[in-house]
């Protein structure tokens, strides 16, 4: 099965498995964590007199694109149908983005520095990219579940590909989304991601797109994490 058809596959498969209402919550969450983390990690907060333009990059079917755009945002993404990640460049102008966010793209790409490369250049001058990807370390023997996963990432190796492509200010996190600031700090963070939340969050889809509900368990103790969290400032 080709890359197209693959993730054809998937969004189908996610619209099947997931409620209207359960993908909204998912993507509330997530433009939430990534507004969070820059505010208290970067000192960065949006401005109501100021529209961010916002780059998605693997976006498939949009599904961030309504909380972004409710948080004054221009959004706009690209997928493979767009364009090939692995060598086409963006067509957007230079230094023209706020920010980038990929949501699990980079460890599908041979080469994740083209995709680094570009999201630089369109930043402006303290723009912000956003990674998730899997955590090699807390992840590996499921990383090849996927058989379009090529590149692995550790929080350090990531921090090291975000600097050598130009990032000055880069700090990793786990995948942890709307928790407390201290989950997110400190040299055991990933540790704590991984083993103080044994479950993972309600509705959750695994590496088989089987839908895992989590109902039953308390909330303090979701949130199970084996990815990471990266953000670079240009």
């Amino acid at each position: 099965m080709d890359k197209k058809n693959y993730l054809r596959k998937i969004i189908e498969s996610r619209k099947q498995k997931l409620s209207h209402n359960e993908k909204k919550i998912f993507a509330e969450r997530e433009v939430k964590t990534i507004f969070f983390l820059l505010k208290h990690f970067f000192n960065f907060e949006i401005l109501n007199e100021k529209k961010l333009k916002v780059l998605d990059l693997g976006c498939g079917d949009q599904f961030i694109k309504e909380p972004f755009e409710i948080s004054n945002c221009e959004y706009k993404g690209y997928d493979i149908q767009d364009l090939d990640l692995e060598k086409d460049s963006l067509p957007d102008k230079d230094e023209s983005v706020d920010v980038v966010v990929t949501l699990g793209l980079i460890e599908a790409l041979d080469n994740p520095s083209h995709l680094l490369k570009e999201s630089f250049r369109v930043l402006k001058k303290g723009g912000f990219i956003y990674i998730i990807t899997p955590n090699w370390k807390k992840d590996h023997k499921n990383f090849y579940n996927n058989f379009y996963h090529k590149t692995p990432f550790t929080p350090e190796s990531l921090e090291t590909g975000l600097s050598l492509n130009g990032f000055s200010y880069v700090k990793t996190f786990p995948g942890l989304r709307c928790k407390p600031k201290w989950y997110y700090t400190g040299k055991f963070r990933f540790e704590k991601a991984y083993y103080l939340l044994p479950f993972s969050g309600n509705n959750f889809l695994n590496y088989n797109e089987k839908k895992i509900n989590r109902g039953f368990v308390p909330e303090f103790l979701k949130g199970h994490s084996r990815s990471i969290i990266a953000i670079g400032k240009k």
